[in-house]
This record gives C-alpha cells, sequence and structure tokens, in this order.
C-alpha cells in the first residue's frame, strides 16, 4: 500500500509540473474556446488568516478554507466534522471534549488545567474549553484552518495552527437563507439566517438553528448513546455610523442536550493474539450507567473598526460563559459500576486592540496588545453507582475553582524588497499567569490545593514571500510557537515549543483552471507536554516528555476541467517520532520505558484525499452529482503505539447529487455519508480499573436529503 500512495504522490507532484506544456501541445480552437468559457477559472476567497483582509491563494501559509455551502454539504455541523473539509487534521473525542490534531501536533490534556494546541476562535473570540468547540456552528460564511504554528498572530496554544470560524455578518441587502435536513437515525436539521436593513447605517442578521438526531449508539435498557440535540442562536447588529467608523455587537445563545458521547469498554480478555482488539458491534453494547450531557453557551461580543486614512485602528472583545454538566459510564460495560460526573462553570475574556497600517505595498506593519482571562469553577465525581435510586459513593472528588489570565503585545512588519519580493518579521511576548484552588478526595485521601503558575514567552516570525507572477507564489518561513506551562492536580509541568520551518508555493495555471499548492515543513518540537494516565487509578499527569521531529510535505490539487468538471486531489505524507522520550514515571531509561522512534498521536504516515463533480444542464436546472474519499494509513491514540490502542488504515468515502433550478431560490441535495459503513475511532485508550480498554466512536454511515432556500 505504501508503494502505491508513493506512486500516486510522485505522479500528482510530475502532473502538476508538466500538465501547462502537455496542455498547450494539445490544445486546439474547442481547447481554446473552453479556456475562454472558464476564464473565471476557480475564483478566490478573502481570509483573515495575516489579521488582514488578503485573497487565500496570496498568503504564504499553508491553510484549508471552506466556505458556509461547502461546509453544509460536507455536514460540517460542528468542530467535529472538520476533518471532512480539511484532510491533514484529525479529531479525537475523549468524553464531552474535542481534541484537534495538525501535522501530529496536538494535545490530549482535555482537563480544567490543560491547554489545546489548536487556536480555535469565532469571530476573533478564542474558545480555550474542549466541550465548547462542540456547541453548534451555524450560519457560517467560511472556515480557514491554518497549518503550522501561528504564535506571532495568534499567540500562545496555536503550535499546531489555528481554526478561525467567520459567521456571515449583516449587509445593506435585505437576505434569507434557510435549510430544513432530514435522513436516517432521526436526523432533523432546521437552520435559518436572514439579513435585515433598517437604515442607511443600521443592519440586523438574525440566524438560528436546531439540530438533533437518534443515538448511533444501541444501549440496550438506557437511551441510546452518541445522540444529538442542539439549538442555537445569534443576532449581529451592525452600524456605521460613517464611512470610517463600524460597529459590530453579536448577542449568542447555544445549548447541547441528550445523552452524549459514549465509551464501549474492551475486556483484556478481547485482545487477540496480535495485540489488536476484538470490537465487536460498535453499535450494540450494554452500559449500566445512563450518561446525559448538557452544555450551555451565552456570549456577547463586540468588533469595532476606525479609518484613520493612514492605518486602522480595531477592537475586537467579548465575554462568553459556558457550562457543562456531564455524566458517563466511565468503564464502557456492565462488569463495574463506574462514573463520572462533571459540573463546570467557565467564564471566558478576549480583548485585543491592533493598529494596522492601510497601504498594501512597500512598508506595511500592524502593532497590537492582547487580554485572556478566564475562571472555571469545578466540581467533579468519580463514582462508584450501587442500585437504582440508590446514591453513587463518590470515590474520587475534586473541587476546583481554576483561573487563568494571558497578556500579550505583538508586532509584525513587511517590506517589498522588489516589485515581487517581500520580507516579513513579527514578535510576541506573552504573560501567562494560572491557579488552581480548592481540595481532592482521592479514596478517602483529603488533600487542599493551592497551585499558580508564571511564566513568559516571545515567539517569532520570519519569512520570504516571491510572487513570481500574479497567479505564483514562493515562500519560506521559519516560526516559534509555544503552548503554555501549567500544573495538574498532581504534578507541574514546563512550556512546551516548537521552532518549524516551511518552504511552499501556491500556483494557479490556465486561466485559473488549475490550482496547485505544495509545502513542505520541519518541526524541532521540545519539552512536549504529554498527558500520562495512570491505569490503575485514572488519575492524570501532565509532563515534559523530551523532544520530537516532525517533516511533511503536503500536495493539494483543484482542477476546473471544464466549466462543468471539477476535480480535486490532496497527498500529505508525515514523518512524527519522539526523538527523545522516556517514561517519566521511571527513575532512569532503561530500554523498557524508552519510547524514542514512536510516533506521535493521530499522526498517519499518509493522508490521500480525492473528489470529483459535474454539473449536468437538464430538467430546467443543473444536477450536480460528487463523490469523494478520504485514505489514512494507521494512527495511534497514546504514545506507547501498541497494536490495541491504535486505528488502523481506512477509506472513508461520501457521496451526494444536488439539483438547483436555472430560475429558482432553492436547491435539494441527497446525500450518503461513510458509504462504507466503516467502524472509526475517535478515541482508544488503556483503563486498567476498567478492565480494558475504553473506545469512541465516528458517525457510522449516514444518509438524507437537504432542501436549501436562498433569496
Amino acid at each position: 500500500m505504501l508503494k502505491r500512495l508513493t506512486f500516486t504522490a510522485s505522479a500528482l507532484s510530475i502532473a502538476a509540473a508538466f500538465v501547462q506544456p502537455a496542455f498547450a501541445q494539445d490544445a486546439g480552437p474547442d481547447s481554446a474556446a473552453a479556456a475562454d468559457t472558464a476564464s473565471e477559472g476557480l475564483g478566490d476567497i478573502v481570509v483573515t488568516a495575516t489579521k488582514r483582509e488578503t485573497s487565500a491563494q496570496s498568503t504564504p501559509i499553508a491553510m484549508t478554507v471552506a466556505t458556509g455551502e461547502e461546509l453544509s454539504k460536507a455536514g460540517v455541523a460542528d468542530v467535529n466534522a472538520i476533518s471532512n473539509i480539511a484532510p491533514t487534521v484529525n479529531i479525537a473525542q475523549n468524553n464531552a471534549n474535542t481534541m484537534i490534531t495538525i501535522r501530529g501536533v496536538s494535545s490530549r490534556d482535555y482537563s480544567e488545567t490543560g491547554d489545546p494546541a489548536v487556536a480555535v476562535s469565532v469571530d476573533n473570540f478564542y474558545l480555550q474549553r474542549g466541550f465548547a468547540l462542540n456547541a453548534a456552528m451555524f450560519d457560517v460564511e467560511r472556515i480557514e484552518v491554518l497549518r503550522g504554528p501561528q504564535g506571532t498572530l495568534y499567540g500562545r496554544n496555536a503550535t499546531a495552527g489555528a481554526v478561525n470560524i467567520a459567521t456571515i455578518k449583516p449587509t445593506d441587502d435585505w437576505k434569507l437563507d434557510a435549510a430544513a435536513e432530514i435522513g436516517n437515525y432521526g436526523t432533523l436539521n432546521f437552520d435559518v439566517g436572514a439579513t435585515v436593513p433598517v437604515s442607511d447605517t443600521l443592519s440586523f442578521r438574525f440566524a438560528g438553528t436546531r439540530k438533533t438526531h437518534e443515538g448511533y449508539r444501541d444501549n440496550p435498557g438506557l437511551k441510546d448513546g452518541d445522540d444529538g440535540n442542539v439549538t442555537g442562536g445569534r443576532v449581529h447588529a451592525l452600524w456605521t455610523p460613517t464611512s470610517r467608523l463600524s460597529i459590530l455587537v453579536t448577542g449568542e445563545m447555544t445549548r447541547v442536550d441528550g445523552v452524549g458521547a459514549v465509551s464501549k469498554g474492551i475486556p483484556y480478555a478481547d485482545v487477540n493474539d496480535d495485540g489488536s482488539l476484538d470490537i465487536g458491534s460498535s453499535k450494540k453494547f450494554e452500559l449500566n450507567n445512563q450518561g446525559y450531557t448538557h452544555i450551555r453557551t451565552k456570549a456577547v461580543r463586540t468588533a469595532i473598526s476606525y479609518d484613520m486614512d493612514f492605518a486602522t485602528l480595531s477592537f475586537f472583545g467579548g465575554y462568553q460563559k459556558s457550562t457543562l454538566n456531564r455524566d458517563n459510564d466511565q468503564d464502557g460495560g456492565t462488569t463495574y459500576t463506574y462514573g463520572f460526573q462533571q459540573n463546570e462553570g467557565v467564564k471566558d475574556q478576549n480583548y485585543e486592540l491592533r493598529l494596522s497600517s492601510n497601504n498594501k505595498t512597500g512598508f506595511t506593519w500592524q502593532v497590537g496588545g492582547y487580554f485572556f482571562k478566564e475562571t472555571d469553577a469545578l466540581d467533579t465525581f468519580f463514582q462508584v453507582h450501587g442500585d437504582a435510586g440508590t446514591t453513587p459513593f463518590n470515590f474520587y472528588t475534586f473541587d476546583y475553582d481554576v483561573g487563568s489570565k494571558s497578556k500579550a503585545v505583538f508586532a509584525q512588519v513587511a517590506y517589498d524588497l522588489t516589485d515581487q519580493l517581500k520580507a516579513e518579521a513579527g514578535i510576541r511576548y506573552t504573560k501567562d499567569n494560572k491557579s488552581q484552588v480548592g481540595y481532592n478526595d482521592i479514596a478517602g485521601t483529603y488533600s487542599t490545593l493551592d497551585n499558580h503558575y508564571s511564566g513568559d514567552q516571545i515567539t517569532w516570525h520570519f519569512g520570504l514571500n516571491y510572487q513570481a507572477t500574479p497567479d505564483n507564489l514562493i515562500y519560506a518561513k521559519v516560526d516559534k510557537g509555544y503552548k503554555a506551562g501549567g500544573y495538574t492536580t498532581n504534578n507541574s509541568f514546563g512550556p512546551e515549543t516548537i521552532i518549524a520551518y516551511e518552504v511552499g508555493t501556491k500556483n494557479r495555471f490556465f486561466n485559473n483552471a488549475l490550482q496547485v499548492n505544495l509545502s513542505a515543513f520541519l518541526y524541532d518540537y521540545s519539552d512536549l507536554q504529554t498527558q500520562q494516565e495512570d491505569p490503575e487509578t485514572a488519575l492524570v499527569y501532565t509532563l515534559n516528555a523530551g523532544k520530537a521531529r516532525v517533516k511533511g510535505a503536503e500536495l493539494e490539487t483543484m482542477w476546473l476541467v471544464t466549466p462543468d468538471t471539477k476535480i480535486d486531489a490532496n497527498v500529505a505524507w508525515l514523518d512524527a517520532k519522539y526523538t527523545d522520550f522516556c517514561e517519566v514515571t521511571a527513575d532512569t531509561c532503561p530500554a523498557a520505558s524508552d519510547l524514542s522512534g514512536n510516533r506521535l498521536v493521530q499522526a498517519p504516515e499518509w493522508t490521500l484525499s480525492a473528489g470529483i463533480q459535474h454539473d449536468f444542464h437538464l430538467l430546467g436546472g443543473t444536477l450536480t452529482p460528487r463523490v469523494q474519499t478520504r485514505y489514512q494509513t494507521k494512527t495511534y491514540f497514546t504514545f506507547y503505539n501498541t497494536a490495541a490502542e491504535q486505528m488502523g488504515a481506512y477509506w472513508k468515502s461520501d457521496a451526494q447529487i444536488t439539483y438547483t433550478p436555472d430560475n429558482g431560490p432553492f436547491s435539494i441535495t441527497a446525500y450518503v455519508r461513510n458509504i462504507e459503513n466503516k467502524t472509526i475511532l475517535t478515541a482508544n485508550a488503556e483503563a486498567g480499573y476498567a478492565g480494558g480498554y475504553l473506545l469512541q466512536f465516528a458517525p457510522p454511515r449516514t444518509y438524507g436529503a437537504r432542501l436549501s432556500y436562498s433569496f
């Protein structure tokens, strides 16, 4: 299989390099006419990846960008589904928490004191907690997935990259968007958005969503697990009293209810001779503790922009309150009666003030300051349940008030050395403070905690960008990113850092009909924060574990073969391994605990995706079928790289067909996702206290139809 994938990657690279002369050689009158017809080509998307508005193809960052329409068709309703449109992104789920991996870099610490490795933000508001990512994404204009450290403009906790979610904003025009979807597992989804201008200077955008589906897991005697029950609402108010001043105020509420995620326990007796797991059915398994998940978020955000001629002054700020109340069957079966009840009340504040030069050429610059504050009131219990109706016994109790503050100042400049060559440099200073005050009771041992952490870090960026032609960009850069240090209930740890070297090129050929983007990178990864769980006690430690080296290459292509036919194909190769790593629980490093050479978590060596679609003009409209597939080699869920804690290589394919009438404001799409009905794991780790391994699963095969209306 490796040889076949290597050949595929090489073939695509060769095709990209030689397609232009070959096309020119075969070009005739028909070819020229087709080129003229497709002169608009693939078009481009405006992004804000560099905190400025630029076109995606002229931005020297490896990124995947998807519009709201593309997200809807791909079934991306929350952060968990981003891998549907970004093949080099891997998503893991641990109970209610979402963990994102980009290029093999991730954070496995989903606790109240942990930090993510991917900076996720909605309209410039940073989301810290993993469970808050599960709130619905709705009325989205686009998503930008930035690959590689973004430490200068995005700051701490962007060692792997960043995900920017931009919602649809008010405009001067009336607009109505609505969609209804029905599918298997009782799926019923409704989305609506309306832009209402009330004057020349004031406009509103109202949006709402309601998404439900029955559980994918049949747990006899209990409600089905892995269900969906999401409600969300948002209102934007945009006031532009002058041509210079813009004020946007946003209010948003979301709620998630139902059983939520469930785990299946695989006992040690079901470990095969080769070390792999006999998973059995992923759709029906018994549990003895009824789980539930309730997430509530309320947010107010503000974005103010003032044009000062020479520069634009921007302010982004907001406040979000998020609560999580959940319980689950913590052993994944009926042999034990363990449960894990988690209650958190999180309050986040984000503020950024930025001054950016308005000139596009010559010397450009931006400077700013950033402030983040979070408090979390946590009350969590590891429980042993008795008979129905009896009070559970709290085997472990964790009762903390957790706080986090981060302050930063940053600057980034660029200078045109020539008409085609530009140099960039950036620097950021960040100061972090964390605290944890409270107590825990672990199997009868009572302890008070008064933990504090303080640290600072300087991150930087240097780059050279060569715009060879308006359609061909070559870039090289080096970046430093970091993730803040901190502590767990049991220990403290320091920050981790990445020095990332990357070269890339973004290209358009044939009147924007062919897009070929290529990047190669090398990361020196130091003081990795690894989360190590004691399988006997379930207590979690986060520790700095040596070094790793990550190297890889990514090829992304998109070809508008004719005005009606589009093909996309992406290939990524990744070599992400620990170069210095011993289990920190060992005093020395004997061969038995030396994990050097093991692959990083969720870092497949090869990832391949491809899709094709074609417009058929018939029935008074356009009928567009599309098929797409994604392949990845095996991945490991823990740094031990055991056969038991892995996901084998797999294919996952989707298909859809959309009909859009020529003169109608609606479209209808029928779809099927995960055609193979492949059992795909999103979590897999040993749990000695449960007598085996705990697994979570991605959705099985789903299908349905979606009716969309836009006026």
